[in-house]
């Protein structure tokens, strides 16, 4: 006579990696910091249009909702643009998982300085999804090379449709090019340290003086970034072999993409009656994102307003220039983030509840008494 054995004990899973944590640690505080920075915006917003009779201002409130509609589109696209290389790339993760990461990306973004970027934040969320260190990294080098050719030729047809109008400005605004200016120099001088600090660094390991075991580990260190660099480049091969096809249709994913990301202003603007230039609009609006990205504050906040109303003031009604501004922040930058939140939240639950249903420890009956 047999008996019925026990259950064994449920395997332990195995811990977290760091960076597998850290996501997960950082969209806790910025879902948790979330409401109060919408807050503050809500307030500016509303103090901004305490004296615009905003009924009487808005000839075209339809106009409102494309923006909001079109603020929504880049997190889509950007989305389904992950999504195709990573099936080009025989990797596994699906729109479900590209939205993930995009929105935990956005999410995380919004807490951290704008100066910092976006692509470590980027880097991590792939690997907490499973990508490897080497795919991640080729998928978001895929990525910025388009964007960085999408708005290269985007920003020059501005230029020539808008008839250099903005061109015209900045050559008047003698006092704002003196600041670029020294920015720019002073950020050369920075680069020119950082390249003699490596290189001194480098002559030290190379001549030993930092000791033999250090000397080792960094040739350890180079050899695998390296070996790194190296398939990542092979992964480029692959695409000028055979993924012509995928870069020719995520390139015009990404048009459509800055293409609504930067048309947003135009659309607020053209709300209050305001003639519309979407040349002109859409490359200001660059510009002001320009301008936020190198700011040392969360999303930009602060950089991004005060760019807006600088770039825009000589081609917008100063009646409506702040109350355009503060609505175009709240559409552009709280909408969308708001809504990442919310998908991400939902996406969050629903693969929880995937893993629930198809944990074997979970689903497999117990035996009978």
């Amino acid at each position: 006579m047999t008996f019925p054995q026990p259950p064994e004990p449920p395997l332990a899973e195995p811990p977290l990696a760091p960076w597998q944590r850290l996501p997960r640690r950082t969209l806790r505080i910025a879902l948790s910091v979330l409401p109060l920075v919408a807050l503050a915006n809500v307030a500016v917003l509303v103090w901004s249009l305490g004296a615009v009779d905003l009924a009487g201002r808005l000839v075209a409130p339809g106009l409102l909702l494309l923006a909001a509609a079109l603020a929504f589109v880049p997190m889509l696209i950007n989305s389904l643009r992950f999504a195709l290389w990573s099936r080009f790339l025989g990797v596994d993760l699906g729109v479900r998982d590209c939205l993930r990461v995009v929105t935990g990306t956005m999410i995380t973004n919004s807490i951290t300085p704008s100066a910092a970027g976006g692509v470590p934040i980027k880097l991590l969320f792939l690997m907490g999804a499973g990508v490897s260190s080497r795919r991640a990294a080729t998928l978001i080098s895929f990525q910025a090379a388009e964007d960085a050719a999408v708005l290269a030729g985007l920003v020059a047809l501005c230029l020539a449709l808008s008839g250099f109008q903005l061109a015209d400005f900045l050559a008047r605004q003698q006092g704002l090019i003196a600041r670029v200016e020294a920015d720019l120099v002073l950020a050369g001088w920075i680069g020119l340290g950082v390249i003699m600090l490596v290189a001194g660094l480098a002559g030290a390991l190379a001549a030993g003086w930092l000791g033999t075991r250090v000397r080792a580990r960094a040739a350890g260190l180079l050899a695998r970034a390296g070996s790194f660099a190296g398939h990542v480049v092979s992964d480029w091969l692959g695409v000028m072999a055979r993924g012509k096809g995928v870069a020719l249709v995520n390139l015009a994913l990404a048009l459509a993409q800055w293409l609504a990301r930067f048309s947003i202003a135009g659309v607020v603007l053209a709300a209050f009656g305001e003639a519309w230039h979407p040349a002109l609009y859409w490359l200001l609006q660059y510009l002001v994102q320009s301008i936020s990205s190198v700011v040392p504050t969360p999303g930009g906040a602060g950089g991004a307003e005060a760019g807006f109303l600088l770039l825009f003031a000589p081609f917008v009604g100063a009646g409506v220039l702040v109350a355009a501004m503060s609505i175009w922040r709240l559409v552009f930058f709280y909408l969308p983030l708001a809504g990442a939140a919310l998908v991400f939240f939902l996406l969050h639950r629903a693969s929880r509840r995937d893993a629930a249903a198809v944990d074997p420890l979970v689903a497999a009956p117990q035996p009978a008494e």
